[in-house]
């Protein structure tokens, strides 16, 4: 053989060896992009059901505790002004009087039937959310004024019960301890941060699932 055969033989091999690494790197690199790509896919479902699962959460978390706990405080809050505006002043006990049993007849009446027929049931059906949700609770933890908001409804409720009953007892229909204004602004700041937490899961979800479907 001579060497100009020798020559072409060896370009031959040469040519025939680069089209086998082209042919492998042109199968390999498919590959790992494939593979990739199943990885981010993977990721970003993944990522879509963190997101779900957080978003149900709230989504019960303001659907059957914070949310209609903040509505019962809102209509309570309502009726009550309505209340002082039937009384003419801004506390039901006047400064002039010692007692509840020192207001008029009539006061006396629009009192009582305030605390028997909208007081205490909207007190008692936050009691009864709060008892069916705990599980719910935000973060997991039970703030003071959460049991605070407990022990002055339950009470008052105790209170009014023996009172309806014929029970012999100190209570002038109303509580002996003051309401727990800080669990309005819990369940306030709450629902909020409820819902601001809401909303950016829901963008989240949308950026998430354009880049699922991009794929």
């Amino acid at each position: 053989m001579g060497s100009v055969e020798i020559r072409f033989k060896i370009i031959e091999i040469t040519i025939a060896c680069i089209g086998i690494i082209l042919v492998i790197f042109g199968w390999i690199i498919p590959y790992r992009q494939s593979i990739k790509a199943e990885a981010l896919r993977k990721k970003n479902e993944n990522e879509a059901e963190k997101i779900r699962w957080k978003k149900e959460l709230i989504d019960h978390q303001i659907a059957d505790l914070y949310g209609p706990i903040y509505a019962l405080i809102i209509e309570g809050d309502i009726t009550f002004s309505r209340i002082l505006y039937q009384l003419g002043r801004r506390s039901i006990i006047p400064n002039d009087k010692s007692s509840f049993y020192d207001l008029p007849e009539d006061e006396q009446k629009i009192w009582i039937h305030y605390v028997d027929t909208y007081k205490i049931e909207s007190q008692m059906k936050m009691v009864e959310i709060m008892r069916n949700n705990l599980h719910l609770i935000y973060n997991s933890e039970l703030p003071t004024c959460y049991k605070e908001f407990l022990d002055y409804s339950l009470g008052w409720e105790l209170l009014d019960n023996q009172k309806r009953n014929g029970v012999s007892n100190f209570y002038e229909y109303h509580y002996l301890f003051n309401y727990p204004v800080e669990f309005n602004r819990y369940i306030r700041m709450t629902l909020e941060t409820l819902l601001n937490e809401q909303a950016q899961l829901i963008r989240e979800s949308d950026k998430v699932f354009v880049s699922i479907s991009i794929q």
